[in-house]
């Protein structure tokens, strides 16, 4: 949701097909991916968040496991998750029918003849023409379970990054889309099912079409959550120098309590002070006790984030060795923090959260959010952070930083006014 709005900002409420147009490649991964699916459903901006905002929606793709399902003897994850709290909570199979039943509903061109299958059942290759920029190149990631690495799914059959391989896999949109969104361990209870699959020697070959079934987790698996950098040497590997590439990366949010734990070990006599003043502050953290259970909770969560500027990062020092702050690399991705107070030491909730009714506690549960925001008022904690994050306003949320934590050394926009203002620029 937050990448749509930031979306209908920059371009207004125009419809999925016109925005895409304006862009030679896009990537995604996970829920980024149901974004994309939306565009090439040719749904407007506000139809995509609409689709976002509404319950019922959410949760045919986030659909509970039934008491017998989380029961299941045969489940050693069942066993976890009645224990330590650990474990899949959503049903892979049903979300998959969840994707296909809500996109083919909202599939106006389907509806209205324009094209002969529901878009979200298309196979990847001949989405370009139908969204009218043949030469568009569409990329999804996965990660492969089987065969223990990453997958991209695309729509260009004659990528030279895919040269190397004999084969091209014409993946349905629904099924790459299914197998990018599948988050492992606290969420979806197996691995997402492709089939059919379809498989195609790449043009030259005989045009023969087989039929294979794979299996998939989400794309963040593969250490590409942010799939920035792969998107950039997919522009690069044909034919797009590195330096001219205008690449707009927007993420879904990120924040979380003040890390103290190694400043309490220190012995500076600054950081002895901040641990001093910040000692019961509910939006730090100074604990050193680790333990098995924090490990794999811990463990099992950090494959699906992103570091805070690594990909971003590189992708960054590819474009522009020099660091000079002048490449088109915007990233746009509300930073919701908690801030020091320069006078006191003490971290508090970011200045746009001041006003609020109890901040922190409004903060805390923005923080404690998974990527499974299903209920209605997590999700309002989502658009009110929007809200905060997509203004012209001096207090906003922050924007996250390509590199560095100061307002005086850093990569990037610190706001989203000033990011938003260098992309129009590109356009």
């Amino acid at each position: 949701m937050i990448q749509a709005c930031v979306l209908k900002d920059i371009y207004g409420d125009i419809n999925g097909h016109a925005l895409l147009k304006q862009f030679d490649l896009v990537i995604s991964n996970s829920g980024g991916s149901l974004v994309l699916a939306c565009l090439c459903n040719d749904m407007k901006i506000s139809e995509i968040i609409s689709v976002f905002e509404d319950e019922q929606l959410r949760k045919q793709v986030f659909s509970k496991l039934t008491f017998v399902e989380e029961l299941n003897p045969r489940d050693m994850m069942a066993i976890l998750r009645k224990f330590i709290g650990i474990g899949p909570k959503y049903s892979t199979e049903r979300k998959l029918k969840g994707i296909i039943d809500v996109l083919t509903t909202k599939d106006h061109l389907f509806k209205e003849g324009v094209v002969k299958q529901p878009i979200i059942q298309t196979p990847m290759n001949e989405l370009p023409v139908i969204i009218g920029k043949p030469d568009l190149q569409l990329v999804i990631v996965g990660f492969d379970y089987v065969h223990e690495r990453v997958s991209f799914f695309r729509s260009n059959m004659l990528s030279n990054t895919d040269k190397f391989s004999a084969k091209y896999f014409a993946m349905p949109l629904s099924h790459a889309i299914h197998a990018s969104s599948n988050a492992p361990v606290n969420y979806f209870d197996e691995a997402a099912v492709t089939k059919p699959f379809i498989r195609k020697p790449k043009p030259g070959f005989n045009d023969t079409i087989y039929m294979m079934t794979s299996w998939y987790w989400d794309g963040a698996v593969s250490g590409f959550n942010n799939p920035v950098l792969a998107g950039l040497i997919e522009a690069m590997t044909n034919g797009t120098p590195a330096k001219d590439c205008c690449i707009l990366s927007l993420g879904t949010g990120t924040g979380g309590k003040v890390l103290l734990s190694d400043k309490i070990t220190s012995n500076d006599p600054e950081d002895v002070q901040i641990c001093q003043v910040n000692k019961n502050n509910k939006l730090v953290d100074t604990g050193t006790s680790f333990d098995f259970v924090m490990d794999i909770k811990k463990m099992s969560t950090s494959i699906l984030d992103d570091p805070p500027d690594s990909a971003t990062f590189i992708a960054y020092s590819i474009m522009d060795p020099s660091l000079s702050n002048n490449a088109n690399l915007i990233r746009i991705n509300p930073c919701y923090n908690p801030v020091m107070n320069k006078t006191t030491h003490v971290y508090e909730v970011p200045q746009a959260y001041m006003t609020d009714k109890d901040p922190e506690k409004k903060l805390l549960n923005l923080m404690q959010l998974g990527m499974d925001a299903v209920e209605n008022q997590e999700v309002e904690l989502i658009t009110d952070l929007c809200n905060k994050f997509v203004t012209g306003n001096k207090i906003c949320i922050a924007n996250q930083f390509i590199r560095g934590d100061s307002s005086t050394c850093y990569l990037g926009q610190p706001t989203y006014a000033g990011a938003k203002e260098k992309w129009q620029k590109c356009m």
